[in-house]
């Protein structure tokens, strides 16, 4: 196998950090640039299309969700057996593709089956269904490439190859603004023509994927047999990373319920902020997921306390982005809604909601970085807990006050007092990955270790 990506084991910690981030960092904000054009073409074609675009913001982490598991599943398993030899690596990628096929098939099966219920639960007007109905086919249809593609990039990460990665990510991402454009402005395609470009730019990223391992001769022709050692980090990174945004379509699903009430228009300004919100998190995630690499290439004895310094030197890293980040939402809020909206009554709510909560992102992409950051070492199920604590709290909060005030508001104000207070998980955390990586008394080995262990003695091909 060509091991010419970066060495985690030595060099500075910060330049490492960067030079892994800053390119995943880059893809990442071509990513949000993309959906920002979806929210910029539909929001000067009509309402319904915009009020249509935010219904689908919680069905969407149904494939979020997959992603997130299938990529950071791939990049901590590449990452553990990257000096096993190409022929292991293309073992694993074909269990890897395999299994995210199966998967996002099964996945997006389901959602279609269960439209017609989400457009009864949201009370959907009988005119606005069929277009609701296909949209979420049509995106339930383009996940799967999706997904592959995902796979494929984190497999380029794992082997050290970020740069490979954000460069198919660019072009790609360009790609499909390219094609929204066309399809929608050009042929009056309107949400039909998301669901083309999404299609053609995450078919062509896979092939670009496999064709760069294909040429850097890490992936070659054998023969696939099973192997569960291939398995095991979808175990245990993949299943409670699923979960965590699993959770996340639970709750912009009852995010949704409690803003329906009061409209359209609320509706659809409130999900072109939360799209907004959930585009600026992107940073905190690609932090953790950097850390993340490092980790898992420091867990030998002697590297241990480098593990740490990653976390902690990533997490300084974080709170500096996040204070430019939250306070330039903060203060852009409305130039931004105007941009992207032409209704003025959804433009309004977007301010407000960006007004209320945007500046506890402060704390919001600190605490990303380290769920992110939990969920490759080991720590998926614990980073779980603390989602599942976050999301329920402003659930029952937010539906509680809207329905005692009548006003939207309390419900905004709940979401930036949880953000704001989720600060206070971090310092336990951070003791938690001190007395783990630095202090070799405090070292017990997991159970990821030893399944990894027990499964690394019957490893066959």
């Amino acid at each position: 196998m060509n091991l010419k990506g970066l060495d985690y084991t030595s060099g500075s910690v910060n330049r490492l950090l960067i030079r892994t981030a800053i390119p995943m960092l880059l893809a990442s904000l071509v990513n949000v640039t993309t959906q920002l054009v979806n929210v910029f073409f539909m929001g000067h074609t009509s309402q319904t299309v915009l009020y249509v675009l935010s219904l689908y913001i919680p069905i969407s982490f149904i494939m979020i969700a997959l992603v997130e598991a299938m990529q950071l599943s791939v990049q901590v398993a590449v990452s553990r057996s990257r000096a096993e030899g190409s022929r292991a690596f293309t073992s694993l990628l074909g269990h890897m593709l395999g299994s995210a096929a199966i998967f996002s098939i099964v996945a997006g099966g389901v959602v279609m089956l269960v439209s017609p219920l989400l457009s009864w639960f949201y009370a959907v007007p009988m005119d606005v269904r069929p277009m609701f109905t296909i949209y979420v086919a049509g995106m339930m249809a383009a996940g799967v490439p999706a997904v592959l593609a995902a796979v494929g990039g984190a497999a380029l990460r794992g082997l050290g190859r970020a740069q490979a990665a954000a460069w198919n990510s660019v072009g790609t991402a360009s790609l499909n603004i390219m094609l929204v454009y066309w399809f929608v402005s050009v042929a009056g395609m309107e949400l039909k023509g998301i669901v083309y470009a999404n299609l053609i730019s995450s078919t062509l990223s896979l092939l670009i994927s496999l064709l760069i391992l294909i040429l850097r001769k890490e992936f070659v022709y054998e023969r696939v047999t099973f192997v569960w050692k291939h398995l095991i980090a979808l175990q245990q990174v993949g299943i409670p990373v699923f979960i965590s945004y699993c959770l996340i379509f639970l709750s912009t699903f009852f995010f949704n319920k409690i803003v329906s009430r009061f409209g359209e228009g609320v509706v659809a300004g409130f999900g072109v902020g939360y799209r907004i919100q959930t585009m600026a998190i992107l940073p905190g995630i690609v932090i953790g997921s950097a850390i993340g690499i490092m980790i898992n290439h420091n867990l030998k004895e002697a590297h241990r306390p480098r593990a740490y310094e990653s976390y902690r030197r990533g997490l300084v890293q974080s709170f500096i982005l996040y204070a430019v980040i939250a306070v330039s939402i903060w203060v852009w809020r409305e130039p931004l809604t105007a941009f992207l909206i032409a209704d003025p009554v959804s433009r309004a709510e977007a301010a407000r909601y960006l007004a209320v909560v945007s500046l506890s992102y402060l704390t919001m992409g600190p605490m990303m970085t380290t769920l992110l950051t939990m969920e490759q070492s080991g720590r998926g199920y614990q980073a779980l807990l603390m989602n599942a604590a976050y999301f329920l709290l402003i659930i029952v909060a937010g539906w509680g006050l809207t329905r005692i005030f009548d006003h939207v508001g309390y419900f905004y104000g709940v979401i930036a007092f949880v953000n704001a207070a989720s600060s206070l998980c971090i310092l336990p955390v951070i003791r938690l990955f001190k007395k783990d990586y630095t202090d070799s008394s405090g070292h017990k080995p997991t159970d990821a270790d030893e399944q990894e262990g027990l499964a690394a003695q019957s490893y066959s091909t």
